[in-house]
């Protein structure tokens, strides 16, 4: 496809297309007659509308073609290393040549230093840099890749100066202040990040500007409110710019901030578990002041509200509305003018499924009210939006007798945003359980266990996807990814076939599919909840590359089907035997094709492990009743012994995660050497972790002879001296050796 004219140059030196291109041809121009002959004005142009047409494979045979006339051509290595970079190949070898025949050129030093910086040769990259700016001492993007190199040599200072005089050259440089933000962010400042990101959101909303805003909020605690701040979080949870769970303990942070609420959120801490009354419960400006939040409105429709203070808040409001909806209370509580916050809440309940407490008098009191609702349904009377709210709160609507004539009223937008969550969705995914394939028989009795346990809570609930980034290809995605790593190249024309073994409620495939250029998507699981749920998420948002389907990752060798990718996370250390469940996806790989996996490592889940044998001890039950009781005396626990080493998990914080987190039917844990002799006994090449820059950058300081971060030997000793570096699992990649 054509880019659009004036759009940025993929090349990253900031210029439009046709600018950089007519500077490639320019420059590529002899400026004294040599010996070799120089490609015509013809020649460069042809070169010039394959890049611009995004042809990146023609123009590289082109370029090879033509330097077989024209060696010296400086203008052709040039676009050909690029060209390699943009396929996710090694351009290296091809921006050297540029640079030796254009030895003036500062955008030719400053893309290979691109390259190098890419590579991990700090030093080197930081040598063409300043070289290109000893030729153009005013070039603002090249002083922007000087200081993030410098930030990644550990000069901060340096990187600094170097980010502030680009800008003083160019005040409206975006990636500058981008690249600010990222500094300041890494040395904890989040206050001075989040501005610099805020100023390069201002001057362009870029995909990166926004990932770095979210990671920059996500480490803020701020004692300051910003209406700047919420604005921009309100809108990265609704558009979204990242999954809402990322946000949410931030997003949670920012609402305690506003004076009423957080005086009231402490009113109900101090009162925990008395009920308030209303009028003690809101304060002065009643329901008001929640339902005027927006950041607040927009958490409970999209996110967990992950904060125990928060959730007793909550879980006082409820009973406060279903008093309101049974008139128990006076209507000026302000409820019935605050429908779109009752809406609100009520969805995060079902997000939840329901796992606030509730006293027994309370949960009558809503079952009766839901016979109410039920008996005007059949009676096709009208009901009170009060009604339909609060009911929502306590029990998914969708399992109500008659549910389905909530439709045929027009309601306000709250309303008909609940009952789309509530009623359609959940017939929708009905529907699409019967379309779903069955590939292979479930009969391990392990296998069976774990079926059932997700088919009662499907695991994750999730409301928006990520946003999708570019897609690449297989050794560009992991190059980028793993820069100084040697893997053997993939290089496949045409589509990709991936597995997903163990696809869940669908955010891991759906993230794949959207990740590689031409992939082909096959999302299996045991539980036809989970893939109903999945396919319902993937038909909304239009991909067609995801195939589901019911299966045991045991029985896929009778598919006789073969992979270039298989990913299987959080899924393996659930079977009764990790190791057997690992062996039988081996040979569904093709040779020198990849694996990503996800084990629960057993140094960071020791906490979790004490969790466990409490559970049992204690004989709590995996039912939803049993994992609220459960999770109230862990809270009680917690606060008892002064600390949240129980509850500081997302995890914690809904039925079906709490379960998966500390009810698991089956657990096993991992350590580094048991995979590292794994990966010996069966050709696997290790690649590298999916982890946090932080930790990545803390090993790197403490082993800085692995350059290329994959000695798994020096990582055991990392992760014992920090036992919670995996608390997220073992997740990394592997190379299946031919």
């Amino acid at each position: 496809m054509k880019p659009e004219r004036n759009a940025p140059c993929p090349c990253g030196s900031g210029k439009t297309f046709e600018k950089c291109c007519l500077e490639w041809y320019e420059s590529a121009k002899p400026k004294v007659a040599g010996k070799k002959a120089a490609p015509t004005a013809a020649e460069c142009g042809q070169l010039e509308a394959l890049f611009n047409a995004g042809r990146l494979a023609e123009l590289e045979s082109q370029a090879r073609l033509l330097l077989e006339k024209y060696p010296e051509s400086g203008f052709i290595w040039n676009l050909l290393g690029a060209s390699l970079q943009m396929q996710g190949k090694d351009g290296l070898a091809a921006l050297q040549n540029a640079a030796k025949f254009l030895p003036d050129d500062a955008d030719v030093h400053s893309n290979l230093g691109n390259v190098l910086g890419d590579l991990g040769r700090l030093d080197e990259a930081e040598a063409c840099y300043r070289r290109a700016l000893q030729i153009d001492p005013h070039n603002a993007n090249v002083l922007s890749n000087l200081g993030a190199t410098l930030s990644d040599l550990g000069r901060p200072d340096e990187a600094e100066a170097s980010y502030r005089r680009a800008l003083q050259i160019k005040p409206g440089f975006a990636e500058a202040h981008s690249n600010l933000a990222l500094l300041f962010n890494a040395q904890g400042n989040s206050i001075m990040a989040l501005d610099s990101i805020k100023q390069s959101l201002k001057i362009k909303e870029t995909l990166e500007a926004k990932n770095i805003f979210v990671t920059c909020v996500k480490r803020l605690h701020s004692a300051c409110d910003d209406s700047e701040i919420r604005a921009y979080m309100v809108r990265a949870l609704t558009e979204p710019w990242c999954r809402p769970d990322e946000l949410a303990r931030s997003g949670i942070d920012f609402v305690k901030l506003d004076p009423g609420i957080g005086a009231a959120v402490a009113r109900v801490a101090d009162a925990w578990p008395a009920q308030l009354p209303a009028q003690d419960l809101f304060g002065p400006n009643g329901l008001d002041t929640l339902a005027s939040d927006r950041l607040l409105c927009t958490l409970l429709d999209s996110a967990l509200i992950c904060d125990i203070e928060m959730e007793h808040f909550l879980t006082m409001v409820r009973r406060t509305m279903l008093d309101a909806a049974t008139g128990m209370i006076a209507s000026d509580a302000g409820f019935g003018t605050a429908l779109g916050f009752c809406c609100a809440l009520a969805r995060q309940c079902f997000v939840n499924e329901y796992v606030f407490s509730h006293t027994e008098d309370e949960i009558r009191k809503a079952g009766e009210l839901r016979d109410s609702l039920a008996a005007a349904l059949e009676a096709s009377t009208q009901t009170p939006a009060l009604w339909v709210a609060a009911v929502a709160a306590y029990f998914p609507l969708y399992a109500m007798p008659f549910a389905a004539r909530l439709q045929d009223t027009r309601w306000p937008e709250a309303m008909t945003a609940l009952l789309v969550q509530q009623v359609r969705e959940p017939g929708e995914e009905r529907q699409l359980r019967a379309t779903i394939p069955r590939l292979t028989s479930i009969e391990d009795e392990v296998s069976l266990l774990v079926q059932n346990q997700y088919e009662e809570n499907p695991y994750p609930r999730w409301t928006r996807a990520a946003p999708a980034g570019k897609a690449s290809s297989i050794a560009g995605y992991l190059r980028r990814k793993f820069p100084l790593v040697a893997f053997k190249r993939y290089d496949k024309s045409g589509g990709i076939d991936i597995l997903i073994a163990g696809c869940g409620t669908g955010q891991h495939s759906i993230q794949t599919a959207r990740r590689f250029q031409g992939a082909q998507v096959l999302a299996v699981d045991l539980s036809l909840s989970s893939l109903s749920y999945a396919k319902r998420k993937t038909r909304e948002l239009g991909l067609a590359a995801v195939e589901y389907a019911q299966a045991d990752l045991l029985q896929l060798g009778s598919l006789e089907r073969r992979f270039d990718i298989i990913e299987s996370v959080g899924v393996l250390h659930h079977m009764a035997d990790p190791w057997a469940g690992w062996r039988a996806l081996l040979p569904l790989l093709r040779p020198d094709g990849f694996m990503m996996l996800g084990f629960y490592s057993e140094a960071a889940r020791q906490n979790i492990v004490l969790i466990r044998n409490f559970i049992a001890a204690r004989g709590y039950g995996s039912t939803a009743d049993e994992i609220r009781r459960c999770r109230q005396d862990l809270m009680d626990l917690d606060k008892s012994a002064g600390s949240r080493t129980t509850t500081k998990s997302t995890d914690f914080f809904s039925i079906s995660a709490c379960r998966d987190l500390l009810f698991h039917v089956q657990e096993h844990r991992m350590t580094l050497p048991g995979i590292e002799t794994f990966l010996k006994e069966n050709n696997l090449a290790f690649i590298g972790f999916e982890i946090d820059a932080d930790i990545l950058r803390a090993y790197k300081l403490r082993f800085p002879d692995d350059r290329a971060a994959t000695d798994l030997g020096t990582w055991h000793i990392f992760e014992n001296e920090n036992p919670g570096t995996f608390a997220g699992m073992y997740q990394f990649w592997v190379q299946k050796i031919d």
